[in-house]
């Protein structure tokens, strides 16, 4: 009886002195505002978990039994989310590698220097600048990715996402194709060009078709397309935001659309599914000209001598406005 108390007794105090502390410690939060812990290569448990104010050789212990009984051999390296986590889910997470998903949005109408900027600013590593990763098959790399949300983690090579945003291009490219009954006679690297014009000069999704048939009448009739972004284009990555009677002039940019003929060399941002089904599904229409009459929308002419009576009769309400203001 005496033997079988003592025993209770012993038991009682190593569960007070030992494991009691042991639970404490492995299932309680960390308290000194650390958010985010980076496992780089060869980093240990204990060496990460050193960053926190309360280890000491005590809790070191305490770790070292929870991934012996948890027969943890290593982590994963990568970013961690532990705000609010215990010390075991810590240890779980970076066991099991539950690193931080950041995700970079690829918007319709960037061109490349945006993009090149928003990798830059990303926590991706940049290994394809000016997208010079990707292969040539369209004899361009501007506008050849598809717009959407990526999500990847920390030091993932820019490339990786490139690579799977070009695919979604190509599929996507490839499946208006695919009955056969598209009422373009342009080449995907026609489309994809047109198509980056009517995403910069449309004001909404609706006027799309609308401005891809002014396009297409014009390259009919042997005309200029005459339109203001793909100068702009061609003066990046140096725009000052206006454009200039001797930029228009210019015929040294190659991307000026009022001095060369035809479509400009390459795209000249990414463009959206609207605005590549604009390209493909729009036919040559009855207006040539059209002009901005709000921040969303444009009207239509069929002459110069309409176009230009608009033209006029905005600048008017323009200076009107400025009068009142």
């Amino acid at each position: 009886m005496i033997i079988f108390a003592r025993t209770i007794l012993i038991s009682f105090l190593l569960y007070i002195s030992f494991y009691a502390p042991y639970v404490a410690y492995i299932n309680h939060v960390p308290n000194n505002n650390v958010y985010v812990l980076d496992v780089i290569e060869g980093e240990s448990i204990n060496k990460v978990l050193s960053k926190f104010s309360d280890y000491n050789l005590i809790n070191k212990i305490y770790i070292n039994i929870f991934i012996k009984a948890n027969k943890i051999s290593s982590i994963k390296i990568g970013e961690y989310s532990i705000k609010d986590k215990s010390i075991k889910n810590i240890i779980l997470s970076m066991q099991n590698g539950n690193t931080i998903t950041h995700q970079i949005r690829l918007v319709e109408g960037m061109n490349i220097f945006q993009l090149e900027e928003l990798i830059n600013q990303s926590l991706l590593v940049n290994d394809c600048s000016y997208l010079e990763c990707l292969d040539s098959k369209y004899g361009f790399y501007e506008g050849t990715l598809f717009p959407d949300t990526y999500f990847y983690k920390k030091n993932m090579k820019s490339s990786e996402i490139l690579i799977q945003s070009r695919k979604k291009l190509d599929k996507y490219l490839d499946n208006l194709f695919v009955d056969g009954d598209s009422k373009t006679n342009l080449t995907k690297n026609e489309i994809l060009i047109l198509a980056s014009i009517i995403e910069k000069e449309a004001g909404n999704n609706d006027e799309k078709k609308l401005i891809a048939s002014v396009f297409l009448k014009r390259l009919d009739l042997g005309m200029k397309l005459q339109a203001d972004p793909t100068i702009i284009y061609g003066l990046l990555p140096n725009f000052d935001g206006d454009i200039k009677k001797s930029d228009i002039l210019d015929s040294n940019n190659k991307f000026n659309t009022y001095m060369i003929k035809g479509l400009p060399p390459t795209p000249i941002s990414i463009s959206s599914p609207s605005s590549i089904d604009a390209a493909v599904n729009s036919l040559p229409g009855e207006f040539l000209f059209f002009v901005a009459d709000s921040p969303t929308s444009h009207y239509f002419s069929r002459t110069y001598d309409e176009h230009k009576k608009k033209v006029n009769e905005l600048n008017r309400k323009w200076r009107s406005f400025h009068l009142r203001v």
